[in-house]
């Protein structure tokens, strides 16, 4: 919860609000926020860091079916992860801010 940084009371009303993108693409992107105090009348502002957007993890489990040497076995259950390794070209690309 936002509180005034003049009486410390969270009886605000959120005035404005808007998002912040940098032009170089490099950093991260912000919200910004107008504020006003109900108890003073205080108006102030607020800068809070977005999170980038991303895809959840999700591990799908996927059956799978073995035949050997002509019997079938029970299936088995393969967790698939889609974690993404960052190659050393990448890291490479990020350490001189390369896009």
């Amino acid at each position: 919860m936002v509180e005034c940084p003049r009486c410390k009371s969270e009886d605000v009303e959120l005035i404005k609000s808007w998002d912040v993108r940098p032009k170089s693409k490099r950093g991260k992107a912000i919200k910004v926020s107008i504020y006003q105090c109900r108890s003073c009348g205080n108006k102030f502002r607020k800068a809070v860091k977005l999170e980038e957007a991303s895809a959840p993890n999700i591990s799908p489990a996927i059956n799978v079916s073995q035949s050997i040497a002509g019997s079938v076995s029970e299936p088995q259950t393969v967790t698939v992860s889609d974690t993404h390794k960052e190659s050393f070209f990448e890291k490479l690309k990020r350490s001189f801010h390369l896009f």
